[in-house]
């Protein structure tokens, strides 16, 4: 698997590309359906882009929605379970749409920006934390580091650090010490070099 960051100016282009197919669709939605939580962000683009007003949808909560019509939004779609689940709760005329999906998905939204191959982990700006943190746990795991054995440790993992840092500039020294304010690791220094562990 390999892991791959995405910036918020790459989604803003997703996002207005598939706006565009919406629009020359000539759908008109009355609402916008954001699925929990990777469609929030991707619905709040595309609502100022069509005009429409939001509604969320997080499927653990198995309540349903009902509108005219609905644009069903999520950020990527793998097996297409997700996407399912949410037809099956939103009550009207329906169309789906994804900013990026696997190739060999077996659901195919309504619209969609652009394909990635099977092999690939997209990291969404607002996932970025959630993505990254178990893998510098696991590196971690295996033994105390610094910053650069960190990166080392992540590609081995699949993690193009040099794209993170291109795509999200000083993030990972950020979730660094968001894994230490949750006292989840600790920072330490020696011989004036600073190292990163798991809290013990």
């Amino acid at each position: 698997m390999k892991f791959v960051a995405v910036n918020w100016e790459y989604v803003e282009r997703l996002c207005r590309k598939v706006a565009m197919q919406v629009l020359e669709d000539d759908f008109k939605p009355d609402k916008i359906v954001a699925l929990a939580k990777g469609g929030w962000f991707v619905s709040m683009v595309l609502s100022d882009y069509l005009g429409v007003g939001i509604v969320n949808l997080d499927l653990k909560e198995g309540r349903e929605v009902k509108v005219k019509k609905a644009l069903i939004v999520d950020d990527f779609i793998n097996t297409g379970k997700t996407m399912r689940s949410a037809l099956e709760r939103v009550k009207g005329e329906v169309k789906t749409c994804a900013l990026l999906m696997f190739q060999n998905s077996r659901f195919f939204p309504d619209y969609l920006a652009e394909f990635v191959s099977d092999d690939v982990w997209v990291v969404f700006p607002w996932n970025f934390v959630e993505d990254i943190s178990p893998l510098i746990l696991s590196a971690l795991e295996k033994s105390e580091s610094d910053i650069w054995g960190i990166r080392e440790s992540l590609s081995s993992l699949g993690v193009d650090y040099i794209n993170l840092e291109i795509a999200h500039p000083g993030k990972m020294e950020e979730v660094l010490s968001i894994l230490e304010k949750r006292k989840m690791i600790e920072r330490f220094e020696e011989q004036g070099k600073v190292y990163w562990r798991l809290k013990k």
